[in-house]
């Protein structure tokens, strides 16, 4: 096994490293969401056990941070930054690719932009230096204790699964992506149709209302204008609503059907999708934010357990004022049994024979 010059391992070293830390990152992980959901988390963009993010890291500080190593507080210092930074930097990578941040701080104190806390920033540069002085002399020790040959199969193996996971876990994210926003377009299909029924009766009603209004300020025989003014208004407002009535009965009922059983597809999705989503509750897409919701909604994922949630409004009282409408909804979901989001409400609004072509 030849050493790299300046890193000072080998690339068989170095998998090892990246392996193990991947798997207690994930370990770590579990253990934190299941205490702050209330339930078992399968945490990780990967489906395999491992999130590489910490493996990465990991090798990052061992190989920039080695000069430093013998310097507790420094190697903390600089630990924390980089991680911190890192951590940052993948946050707003994968929201830039997928329009969908994957995991969100905003309700814990001192974040920033809901990528990064202190708690974390904190709980990485201790890691390292416990990592540097204690852990990893002895995971270089077990990794020599491995047959060479078992380990350079042990690293293919791993090697073809992580790229295999990789390819299906973002072409699982990629779905998901579409799936969300074909949710919002069915949604806004449904919304447009009932707001435009809406307003063509709204514009009628106001049309009789503004013709009494100048029947009573005109001069002469007000009965006969008011009269004569309601009955225009009325001609306008049947030739509008029959005009409406023409449009939506363009709309078959069986298109209306079609998008209904289109949208309760979307909503329970697939195994592959909603592992993603499930894996990271706290997943957030300003964009498509209700229909994320209603998948959540759908699926029973809160973001918080119960006792979480009264935890954060005992330590963070301003994340509760500021995000009241969340709250709510988190409450909804852990609280009483609610009826499932099988149509948006939009749907429920629109006149059953209306559909969209």
């Amino acid at each position: 096994m030849t050493v790299i010059p300046i890193i000072e391992y080998s690339f068989y070293q170095m998998f090892f490293i990246f392996i193990f830390w991947s798997f207690i990152g994930w370990m770590i992980e579990i253990v934190d969401m299941s205490y702050e959901t209330g339930a078992f988390q399968n945490r990780g963009f990967l489906n395999m056990p491992i999130c590489p993010i910490y493996g990465v890291g990991v090798l990052m500080i061992l190989v920039i941070f080695r000069p430093f190593k013998d310097t507790y507080l420094l190697l903390g210092v600089l630990s924390t930054t980089l991680c911190t930074a890192f951590e940052f930097f993948m946050g707003w990578l994968m929201e830039t690719l997928f329009h969908t941040r994957w995991w969100d701080y905003s309700h814990m104190k001192f974040n920033i932009k809901g990528y990064i806390c202190l708690r974390n920033s904190l709980f990485f540069g201790t890691g390292c230096v416990l990592m540097y002085h204690f852990f990893e002399p002895w995971l270089e020790g077990a990794v020599a204790m491995i047959p060479v040959r078992a380990g350079w199969g042990f690293i293919i193996l791993m090697s073809v699964l992580i790229v295999i996971d990789t390819v299906a876990s973002a072409m699982a994210a990629a779905k998901l992506k579409n799936r969300i926003k074909r949710l919002d377009e069915i949604s806004r299909i449904m919304l447009a149709v009932s707001e435009k029924t809406g307003m063509k009766l709204a514009d009628g009603t106001l049309a009789v209302k503004s013709g009494l209004y100048k029947a009573k300020d005109s001069a002469g025989n007000i009965y006969d204008l008011a009269k004569d003014k309601a009955g225009n208004a009325y001609d306008a407002m049947k030739e509008q609503a029959d005009d409406v009535r023409a449009k939506v009965a363009e709309m078959n009922a069986e298109n209306l059907e079609k998008l209904k059983a289109e949208y309760e597809k979307l909503l329970v999705g697939d195994s592959f999708s909603n592992r993603l989503l499930l894996s990271f509750p706290r997943t957030i897409t300003r964009r498509y934010a209700r229909a994320i919701r209603a998948i959540r909604k759908r699926l029973r994922i809160p973001r918080f357990s119960k006792k979480f949630l009264e935890l954060i409004g005992k330590r963070n009282k301003k994340y509760l004022m500021d995000h009241a409408d969340d709250v709510r909804f988190e409450r909804e979901i852990l609280g009483e049994e609610t009826e499932d989001a099988a149509v948006p409400a939009a749907v429920e609004t629109v006149p059953e024979e209306a559909a969209v072509k």
